[in-house]
């Protein structure tokens, strides 16, 4: 059957996703696009898939490897729901996994965001750190990175990163002063061209306006991106480029 209306059940779900206390109240998220539920991982929770009428049989390949319920709207609907300008057709209801303690982390190195706000600039963050080999990232604040924008600028890195969330600033501190060297982004640090991390170490990416949280800024040791002709670069890019360099240590 093919629903076509919008006040149907089904529809008003997937349309609710788009706002982060539905989010949480029922552990769901949205997944939208080809590339993005193709590169849904075989062990996550698809509860449901959305197609667009006239993409069945375009996306039959991709949509056959989950059994879960197979939704499909009119052209029309899904283009009225869907979060994108323009949709190509798919998406994907999915579980979030099981929230992670920050007593849990482990890694030997972290991402840490602190109230960065802009769910493009989270979700791209996060697909650079795992293409730089972070498992972990720390949200202290700040944009969901479940959103459905922070999702796609993620490029499936939502799945390959364990997120973890953090109220508490002060028990983070106690936490990771102990553990990690704390390196926080700054532009008014240290070159970090000069940095020489140790071996488990947490690199702290700021408010896009204000910067790493007072709390947080004492704990480590800052460090700057040297530019030419420019006051400052985009979180993500900054970002990118800190988790790269100090790779190379």
């Amino acid at each position: 059957m093919v629903i076509t209306g919008i006040s149907n059940e089904k529809v008003r779900f997937l349309r609710s996703l788009k706002d982060a206390a539905v989010r949480r109240e029922t552990g769901c998220f949205l997944v939208e696009g080809a590339n993005s539920v193709k590169d849904i991982p075989a062990n996550a929770d698809v509860l449901s898939l959305y197609i667009k009428e006239s993409k069945q049989d375009a996306f039959r390949e991709i949509t056959d490897r989950f059994s879960c319920e197979k939704i499909i709207l009119s052209d029309e609907l899904f283009d009225r729901v869907s979060d994108t300008v323009t949709p190509i057709g798919v998406a994907a209801v999915v579980r979030k996994p099981k929230r992670t303690d920050i007593s849990e982390v482990s890694a030997s190195k972290v991402i840490i965001l602190d109230h960065v706000s802009d769910a493009g600039n989270v979700g791209a963050i996060l697909r650079t750190a795992v293409a730089a080999g972070y498992e972990e990232a720390v949200f202290l604040g700040g944009a969901d990175p479940y959103s459905p924008k922070a999702v796609r600028a993620s490029m499936s890195a939502i799945f390959k990163v364990r997120p973890i969330f953090c109220e508490n600033n002060s028990f983070l501190c106690s936490k990771f002063i102990s553990l990690y060297d704390i390196i926080i982004l700054d532009m008014q640090g240290e070159d970090i061209f000069r940095c020489l991390p140790q071996e488990r170490y947490a690199l702290v990416v700021g408010n896009e306006a204000h910067g790493v949280s007072e709390d947080i800024a004492a704990l480590g040791r800052k460090v700057s991106i040297p530019m030419q002709s420019m006051e400052s670069l985009n979180a993500a890019v900054s970002a990118g480029i800190a988790m790269y360099v100090l790779g190379r240590k």
